[in-house]
């Protein structure tokens, strides 16, 4: 077994391959066995310059930067960085192929790390692979579903550009399975509101409804609505900032468990039902191929968790009626 080793400083020119990519997710794959705490100090303390000059983490590099990388320790071959859980992390994946992974991302997990998270998706995918991987979009940490990741920084670009602009000729849908705690009145509806990003308590990032805000719309389509909850299918046609969470807060009825857009104590009652995290799961995408053209449609099924839940409320639903 090898003896933890320090590098020497050393330059590295970014490559077209490698361009596009944020500052601290290349580190993270340059440096591996470095703990990414390590990592993030030293982007802040400046030991890490780009073309000679200091960056944030979030910064994106791009072909023919010059990036000085310090001397740093790495661990004992064989182990996972710091704060990395074990690396039988194995979500099931719903599409692969040279381009593009698509996975079922379990709740409880963030797909990136980043403060007072020790454990994401991207970091434990990146453990089993050295070529490229990087998230196409994000998941609320409490949410379940599909989650797209790109093999090459080609796709990621062409994924982004559908998902800025996700009309027809997109090619792009999107939609979840939502529980909303209240009763939906009438059938689908379009939800407008316009959104724009704050900062909550402890400088956590939500969003909310104002007119200055970004253009936003979602189509919530009823499922099944019982007394005091509803179960919806959300297509979504923009991609903002807990856009479903934000715009179900909008109307009155927030997702059911949601701790920050969410009514505590309708919270309290549907962990009555086992429900210990909010309802909302990815279900489905679909899209056309950024390589070959061809229609990619994947699908979720709804987890345990959930369906125990819906059954708990579709039996106390049943009880209430007799």
């Amino acid at each position: 077994m090898e003896a933890p080793t320090k590098r020497s400083v050393r330059t590295h020119l970014v490559s077209d391959s490698e361009a596009g990519q944020r500052l601290d997710n290349f580190l993270l794959r340059e440096l591996k066995g470095v703990p990414k705490s390590h990592v993030y100090r030293i982007v802040r303390d400046g030991q890490v310059r780009v073309n000679g000059g200091r960056s944030r983490p979030a910064t994106r590099i791009s072909g023919g930067d010059r990036i000085r990388i310090p001397p740093v320790r790495t661990s004992i071959r064989g182990k996972s960085p710091a704060g990395i859980g074990e690396s039988s992390f194995q979500p099931p994946r719903l599409f692969e192929d040279q381009d593009i992974l698509i996975i079922d991302k379990p709740a409880g997990i963030a797909v990136h790390g980043g403060t007072g998270q020790r454990v994401s998706v991207i970091e434990q995918l990146r453990l089993g692979t050295s070529g490229y991987l990087e998230l196409v979009h994000r998941l609320d940490k409490e949410t379940s579903g599909i989650l797209i990741l790109a093999k090459n920084v080609e796709t990621l670009r062409k994924m982004h550009d559908r998902l800025r602009r996700p009309g027809p000729g997109s090619g792009l849908g999107k939609s979840y399975q939502a529980m909303l705690a209240g009763r939906w009145r009438g059938r689908a509806r379009t939800l407008h509101h316009r959104l724009e990003t704050v900062r909550g308590r402890g400088a956590t990032k939500r969003s909310r409804v104002a007119s200055t805000g970004r253009e936003a719309c979602s189509i919530f389509h009823p499922v099944a609505v019982f007394q005091d909850h509803s179960l919806m299918r959300v297509e979504l046609k923009t991609g903002r900032l807990h856009q479903i969470r934000a715009h179900a807060h909008a109307v009155g009825l927030p997702v059911a468990g949601d701790r920050v857009y969410g009514d505590a104590l309708k919270n309290r009652r549907f962990r009555e039902f086992g429900l210990h995290r909010q309802f909302l799961h990815a279900e489905r995408i679909c899209f056309l191929h950024p390589r070959t053209g061809k229609a990619v449609d994947v699908h979720s099924p709804l987890p345990r968790d959930l369906e125990a839940v819906l059954a708990n409320l579709r039996a106390r639903q049943i009880d209430e009626t007799d």
